[in-house]
């Protein structure tokens, strides 16, 4: 199955737009996904959901442990996989409700993200880190050239992991945990904008 199949069939249901969102954070088990969602998703439910999504290969298995609900029985751990990819032709056939839900999801987990990382200390530590943003008014032709620029930054950055996991695996280096966020959006026709003015002369 195409991957751009396998990522629609996976978020055509909300309770699995949330899973692959929480398993991206954390790896964590049908059950405690069921609890974090203050039983509004029972076990059994849950558990179904992420059967099938390990079956598309969006999740993968890393942990079994002992003691599950059943006496003897085994709780099973997954973590999301190359979460949040999505090509053209995969987000164009999601319905309206679903981009809402999938981009309610990405901003909510985003923003837990950089409030954990200020909480920690860790967003300033590196005088080098990156994170701005700026209003400006493009044509279509601009916004065309940066969203194709902003796919090739995105996928740049996976290759550099990769390269980064080969080098440690030589080196012994501590990997340092980064986090890559990209955004490009429409924004409202009233939203502030600083305007532009070509130099005269």
């Amino acid at each position: 199955m195409p991957v751009s199949q396998r990522l629609a069939k996976a978020l055509a249901h909300p309770v699995r737009i949330q899973i692959l969102v929480e398993t991206n954070k954390r790896p964590m088990s049908a059950t405690e996904f069921s609890n974090w969602t203050g039983g509004e998703v029972s076990p059994s439910k849950a558990n179904r959901h992420f059967k099938y999504l390990e079956k598309l290969d969006c999740l993968e298995l890393v942990e079994e442990r002992q003691g599950g609900r059943r006496r003897g029985g085994k709780e099973k751990i997954y973590r999301a996989l190359q979460r949040s990819l999505f090509d053209e032709s995969t987000w164009d056939g999601l319905p309206d409700s679903l981009q809402v839900g999938v981009t309610g999801e990405t901003i909510s987990s985003y923003i837990e993200r950089l409030a954990e990382a200020a909480m920690a200390g860790t967003i300033d530590t590196r005088q080098d880190r990156h994170l701005t943003w700026t209003g400006m008014h493009y044509d279509e032709q601009a916004w065309g050239e940066l969203i194709e620029r902003l796919n090739e930054l995105f996928w740049f950055s996976l290759e550099l992991r990769v390269e980064a996991a080969l080098r440690m695996i030589k080196s012994g280096e501590d990997p340092i945990p980064v986090t890559v966020g990209l955004a490009c959006f429409e924004s409202p026709r009233d939203a502030a904008v600083a305007p532009f003015e070509l130099p005269k002369g």
